[in-house]
């Protein structure tokens, strides 16, 4: 009977020792189901909306206890830009699961309701470590209308047996697949790799900026079961579309400037005075026009070819653009108190000026047209390094030298309209006046539209 005892006291040993190497396992696979979730959050101290989605997000963190790890970035500190710009993210609150998945403002729209069901959704994904991981990549995620973009799909099969697995791959409307497929089924062996991969064509239309796309999807078998994963989402940045209007219109605006204004009067006035012949104003302004013409292009088409060779020079125009702009400011305050300009030529320049339109012909015009374009470069040049970078990114060689051209032209034809309402009675003094009247205003607004300007092109939004 003693000996009958000892075996049921082994028996209970060995039971017990299986039952805690059971629930250990379990335990154990329940940690690795339900880890820890980094959540990186992107705020505005004095944004009002990032303060109810950091509460939101706050009260689902208590509900998860202590696997919810927040990390939160100021979109105004140098890191929070870097880690922005790093996911493609341009808008306050944001948030980021896991590495996986984007939410966005623009997702819920201050809907807290369903702000706490988006981030629920997300945290259970990641909470939920799939048998099949993917992974997605879009190459490259800022580009312009009409470029092409290639989509790759990573899949790996973490089980140690063979699965059936379907991939489906939702695009957006805007992208027209140009080869590939964005479907795939077939096995996976245990630790199997698979790529998929197709390339697609942004739509011409589309509009500009930014763009969430959402994970491909897969179904595969887990023993009986059917189970489904998604993949991260993605961001890419569409640029500014150019239009030949577009382009026309900046050049316009470029165009219309105090520095433009001042110098046709000037000149209108000394050749009517010197020859009282109309016809002769007309001739200079329309040789001088061709000079301005001629310059911008050389140098556009020059600059045009160094662009391409090094691609995008967002950084180094966008500072030189804001810079300019900051100038314009800044002279908008400076005739207010010194009555004058800063970019008032000087008497030499004046002088020089003077002896070139006095001469009256063809190549005096030609070259004063190609002075003024160099030496006032900052009234015109700023608007034209913007566009001649979008040129460079999103034209062809030749169809950029003909966006060139419509650009420029915009640029001559506020001369040309004032050298005619000259022509037909328009004094050249009361052009002056109203130049001088409104030269402070213009500085202020084309300091502004710089500035916002050079800081799109810096953050590469367009």
């Amino acid at each position: 009977m003693a000996g009958y005892g000892h075996k049921k006291i082994a028996a209970a040993v060995i039971i017990a020792a299986f039952l805690v190497a059971t629930l250990t396992a379990t335990a154990g696979s329940a940690g690795d189901a339900g880890g820890q979730v980094g959540i990186i959050l992107f705020f505005d101290s004095e944004c009002s909306h990032c303060e109810a989605a950091e509460k939101v997000l706050d009260r689902i963190g208590g509900e998860y206890g202590g696997r919810i790890l927040v990390s939160k970035y100021d979109s105004n500190t140098a890191t929070g830009i870097e880690m922005m710009d790093g996911y493609g993210i341009v808008e306050v609150p944001s948030m980021v699961v896991q590495e996986r998945e984007i939410i966005l403002y623009s997702d819920y729209e201050n809907n807290l309701s369903k702000l706490e069901s988006l981030l629920v959704s997300s945290i259970n994904n990641a909470l939920y470590d799939p048998e099949v991981e993917m992974y997605k990549e879009i190459s490259p995620v800022k580009l312009n209308p009409g470029e092409n973009v290639t989509v790759t799909i990573f899949m790996e099969n973490k089980k140690n047996m063979t699965t059936d697995v379907i991939l489906i791959d939702s695009y957006p409307g805007f992208f027209s697949i140009l080869k590939g497929e964005t479907a795939w089924n077939g096995t996976l062996s245990p630790g199997g790799v698979r790529n998929v991969t197709y390339v697609a064509r942004v739509d011409p239309k589309a509009h500009s900026g930014n763009h969430k796309i959402e994970g491909a999807e897969i179904i595969y078998r887990s023993g009986d079961a059917e189970k489904s994963a998604v993949s991260n989402t993605v961001i890419i940045h569409i640029a500014v579309a150019l239009t030949l209007f577009t382009v026309f219109l900046a050049g316009f605006v470029a165009g219309a400037n105090p520095c433009l204004f001042a110098v046709v009067a000037f000149m209108a006035a000394m050749i009517l005075s010197n020859t009282e012949k109309k016809i002769e104003v007309i001739k200079f302004i329309v040789f001088f026009s061709f000079g301005i013409f001629l310059v911008y292009l050389l140098t556009g088409i020059g600059l045009l070819s160094f662009a391409s060779d090094l691609g995008s020079l967002n950084l180094v125009l966008g500072a030189i653009t804001i810079a300019l702009g900051i100038i314009h400011i800044y002279d908008y305050f400076y005739i207010k108190i010194k009555v004058k300009s800063l970019f008032e030529s000087s008497k030499f320049m004046k002088g020089v000026m003077e002896r070139m339109v006095k001469e009256n012909s063809i190549l005096s015009a030609l070259g004063l047209g190609a002075l003024f374009s160099l030496v006032k470069a900052p009234c015109v040049g700023a608007i034209y390094l913007t566009i001649l970078n979008l040129i460079a990114v999103q034209k062809a060689e030749l169809e950029g030298i003909v966006y060139l051209c419509v650009y420029n032209f915009g640029v001559i034809l506020p001369i040309l309209i004032i050298g005619t309402a000259i022509i037909v009675g328009l004094s050249p003094t009361k052009v002056d006046r109203f130049r001088k009247e409104k030269r402070a205003m213009i500085r202020l607004v084309t300091g502004i539209i710089l500035v916002v300007l050079g800081a799109f092109l810096t953050f590469g939004m367009i």
